[in-house]
């Protein structure tokens, strides 16, 4: 009976057990690893505090995995945090996480592209002279597709990217971060709530983050802007990078946070990422149908010169009212009908579209 358990233990063991093809290395052994004769080793130096480094781990599994059946080729992790913090202090200059690439004489080359799994396994493929085969370049491009699908809505910016990947923006809310500081760590998380859920819709705004590191690295950003605290946030439009509004204040509340990205982007989004009353209002536009007493051709030729989501949509009303004089509440009935009855079998930008529509027709309505 005893032997069946150990037997049933054994198996449950088994079977939960998911080998990780990652080498863990530790400052003792990193040298003997790296050294091993014919082979090439991509090291991901990381730390647990980096939030960077955590988003990049399962990819640096997926890419593991590629190579398992390729015996030159080894995937290794070490933790400047715990039992590699001498390696990684004499091989990380720039900051976590830091990727470097060895042949077996201890030769190292840094990987400073686009951290994805197309681009690592391409630069693998190219220091080492390893090709993988047909079945696993498939299998590269469904975890490339996968990436896109799933994409940060957070960009990590260093300072090396930092004009590069702002400058053809529309609106960037940058959030400048420590790697050593406890309020930063505390903000990551309702800044990840702004990106992914409030402003998800909105593809014209950018989040990022700079995170300076316990050596200074990305200091230079920080004096650049006359940043004296962190974390900070830094708004910047269309690209311009000389005259950002620069905000240190009040990061705890995230209603707060809220507005002050709303004002920044003329967004009225509410803690849900739905928009708020008043979203897609012209009002200079309101105003001039709410004095025009009949007489909307003049309105005609003042919205061609005006532009805005919902410019198109005025002009399909004032149109509509030269013919009907009761046409705001005929299509506001229509608009609020289609929301109230169908909004579970809408798309984010159609909800957007029929919530500004509403908004429209009411302030028209008062």
């Amino acid at each position: 009976m005893r032997g069946i358990y150990f037997l049933l233990t054994f198996i449950s063991l088994t079977l939960g057990y998911s080998p990780s093809n990652v080498i863990q290395a530790n400052d003792k052994n990193f040298h003997e690893i790296v050294t091993a004769p014919g082979k090439f080793t991509f090291v991901d130096f990381y730390a647990d505090w980096c939030r960077h480094c955590k988003k990049l781990s399962p990819v640096i599994d997926q890419l593991s995995n590629l190579f398992v059946d390729y015996p030159e080729i080894q995937v290794v992790k070490i933790n400047g945090d715990k039992d590699g913090k001498k390696m990684s202090k004499k091989y990380v200059e720039i900051g976590y996480p830091t990727l470097l690439m060895f042949d077996d004489s201890g030769k190292h080359v840094e990987f400073n592209g686009v951290r994805d799994i197309d681009a690592f396994s391409n630069f693998i493929q190219q220091l080492s002279g390893v090709r993988l085969d047909k079945s696993k370049q498939d299998e590269v491009g469904e975890v490339a597709q996968e990436e896109e699908e799933n994409k940060d809505a957070v960009i990590s910016l260093t300072p090396e990217s930092f004009e590069q990947q702002l400058q053809n923006t529309q609106y960037a809310v940058v959030s400048l971060e420590g790697s050593w500081c406890t309020h930063c760590k505390e903000f990551a998380g309702v800044f990840d709530r702004l990106a992914t859920t409030v402003y998800a819709r909105n593809k014209n705004i950018v989040f990022a983050t700079l995170t300076v590191d316990e050596q200074g690295h990305g200091d230079e950003i920080l004096d650049r802007y006359g940043v004296k605290r962190i974390p900070a946030l830094l708004f910047v439009k269309d690209g311009n990078l000389n005259d950002p509004v620069v905000y240190e204040g009040d990061l705890k509340r995230i209603n707060k946070v809220i507005d002050l990205v709303n004002d920044f982007t003329g967004t009225l989004r509410d803690i849900q990422g739905g928009l708020k009353d008043g979203a897609g209002v012209i009002k200079q536009i309101t105003e001039s149908i709410a004095k025009a007493n009949g007489n909307y051709k003049e309105i005609l030729h003042q919205l061609d010169e005006v532009s805005g989501d919902t410019a198109p949509f005025y002009k399909s009303i004032v149109e509509s009212l030269l013919t009907d004089p009761n046409a705001i509440n005929v299509e506001y009935n229509r608009v609020k009908l289609v929301l109230d009855r169908d909004i579970d079998n809408l798309s984010g930008g159609t909800i957007d579209s029929l919530k500004q529509r509403l908004n429209v027709l009411n302030s028209l309505r008062l």
